[in-house]
């Protein structure tokens, strides 16, 4: 099977998950999770590893029961401990002001961190796979964000804590493809049908769109996210350390030395200004705070409600906080 062989090789050749790992499943009852925790049962008779796995019933669908039935009962028949939580994804929203989707992402992060470290565990491992990759890259690009570096497959969340994605190379297609040979019980999210969302317009519309113009468009996508990611690693390096040299941070103001500034390659420059830009950080407005750089026009520029942009008489140029 194309989707246990990449998943395993993900496990081998990158080293996602090691031996004695303890490691959190983050089960939603989808195809994607159900086949990421069928995938781990099995890696577990191969490796020397404690799984836990932890469904979350958002209260705002009627399917959100079933859907920790099926984990618990799975989790149950492959002799792994479950925990099922309830969260209050409209209140958070309310109380943030933030989408429901994002409410939802932040509460479900925030809660698995907690719950590895309350029991232990060393990794915490969600079923992202090369399609979800496909379409972040894509709506970072239409945000205008410059970043095709997509979702990471390791992400550190301290030295004792990390998030793995062992399907992140996987096509959906393939996952679909395993769940049906090992006859595997799920639950579909109705909600992934709606265009409402930016990231199901793109699925729904422009993802077979580019496979018919392309089949191996999400391989390409994802080559392209991993590439870009590695160079974005480098090039953050060289920027942290030329960032430290031209720019000054208060409560109020940020400082950017222009005199240093304009010496770095211009790849650097950009991405000191993204770096340091306190608001909207779309390359609209690095292009414009680069160009009243380079005009030295010294008015002030409005960039949001809190914060104002000027070139300073000193070649000096300022974030100001407003307010």
């Amino acid at each position: 099977m194309k989707a246990w062989n990449i998943f395993y090789q993900n496990i081998v050749q990158i080293g996602l998950v090691k031996s004695k790992d303890k490691i959190v499943l983050s089960v939603s009852g989808g195809q994607d999770s159900i086949c990421m925790l069928h995938m781990f049962w099995r890696l577990a008779k191969k490796m020397q590893i404690e799984l836990l796995t932890v469904n979350f019933n958002h209260n705002l669908r009627k399917e959100s029961i079933k859907e920790a039935e099926i984990v618990k009962n799975l989790s149950n028949k492959f002799g792994i401990n479950c925990i099922l939580e309830s969260i209050n994804v409209k209140e958070y929203s309310k109380k943030k002001s933030i989408s429901i989707e994002t409410s939802g992402r932040n509460l479900r992060y925030l809660l698995l961190e907690n719950i590895a470290k309350e029991y232990k565990c060393n990794k915490i491992s969600t079923a992202h796979n090369a399609n979800d990759n496909a379409e972040t890259v894509l709506m970072w690009l239409l945000r205008g964000s410059g970043n095709f570096t997509g979702i990471p497959q390791e992400r550190n969340i301290d030295k004792k804590l990390s998030i793995i994605r062992p399907l992140l190379s996987v096509k959906r297609k393939f996952i679909e493809d395993y769940i049906s040979t090992h006859k595997l019980p799920f639950c579909t999210d109705k909600s992934n049908f709606s265009d409402v969302y930016t990231r199901n317009k793109i699925r729904l519309s422009i993802i077979p769109l580019c496979e018919k113009i392309n089949t191996m468009a999400i391989e390409h996508i994802f080559n392209l996210s991993r590439i870009h990611a590695i160079e974005n690693s480098y090039l953050e390096e060289i920027t942290f350390k030329c960032l430290k040299k031209c720019v000054k941070f208060s409560k109020r103001q940020i400082l950017l030395d222009l005199t240093m500034f304009l010496q770095y390659n211009k790849a650097v420059q950009y991405r000191i200004l993204k770096n340091i830009l306190p608001h909207k950080k779309h390359n609209s407005y690095i292009n414009l705070i680069m160009y009243k750089i380079l005009s030295s026009h010294l008015s002030i520029h409005k960039i949001s409600d809190k914060w104002n942009f000027c070139i300073k008489s000193n070649n000096k140029a300022c974030f100001i906080r407003g307010g």
